[in-house]
């Protein structure tokens, strides 16, 4: 291994845990859940032990990301998972931006959309005379839009520090979430809708209190869960 070659380090790193993982898959991949419930991954990252395989720890998706949110784990996280991407939530929220550039700037499947097999069929059948506008609006169909994100995190009120829960008006979260029926009001006090929350931050980001009114805690699936997911999310793109 060249000691000099970043490339070189993140191959050796990624290739070293592939051969572990052989050795005893199960054991490794509750391991590996375990040791992510301290950080929140990318949107449609792959499950924690597929996304350490496959991730290269290029820097791809932390150079993409359009507000800053994706960050490198350091090396005294661990040597298997330093370099890979994790979202500081905490302090900034995930936009589930249009294009999804993070996602789309992946070349490792480490973040990688399920694939619709309607639209793979749809795209096969395409003729070679199609324009660049057709096969533009078919790669835009892929995409899944904000609400189809799989969870990341949740998102829960702590209502011993929003500011409506003691009385006095705030609304500084209201409007702040991107997803349809998630953060609703009542007796003008907020709350989360979990079935609905993928853990954005965006109402985090909002909140002006100190300490923050919206707490974040991360999801974390094994490999049958994230099939699973892959099988709804295909359903709704």
């Amino acid at each position: 291994m060249n000691k000099d070659n970043p490339m070189d380090r993140r191959s050796f790193f990624k290739h070293s845990f592939a051969k572990m993982v052989q050795t005893g898959n199960d054991i490794i991949e509750q391991k590996a859940i375990e040791k992510a419930k301290g950080w929140i991954r990318p949107p449609f990252a792959e499950q924690e032990l597929d996304l350490l395989i496959n991730c290269s720890r290029c820097g791809d998706c932390i150079s993409a990301c359009p507000h800053q949110v994706i960050f490198p784990l350091p090396l005294k996280r661990g040597a298997d998972v330093a370099g890979t991407p994790a979202m500081d939530i905490i302090n900034k929220g995930c936009h589930l931006c249009a294009d999804w550039p993070c996602v789309t700037a992946c070349n490792e499947k480490a973040l990688v959309f399920p694939i619709n097999k309607i639209d793979e069929k749809d795209s096969t059948d395409e003729t070679e005379n199609s324009t660049e506008t057709s096969v533009g609006s078919a790669e835009d169909k892929k995409r899944p839009d904000a609400q189809d994100c799989p969870p990341m995190a949740k998102a829960t009120v702590n209502s011993a520090t929003c500011l409506p829960y003691s009385g006095p008006e705030c609304g500084a979260c209201k409007g702040s979430c991107p997803i349809p029926d998630t953060l609703v009001w009542q007796n003008e006090k907020p709350s989360i809708i979990q079935e609905n929350c993928v853990g954005c931050g965006l109402c985090r980001e909002a909140c002006i209190t100190s300490p923050k009114a919206i707490e974040i805690n991360p999801i974390v699936i094994n490999s049958k869960e994230q099939s699973d997911r892959n099988l709804r999310t295909q359903e709704n793109v």
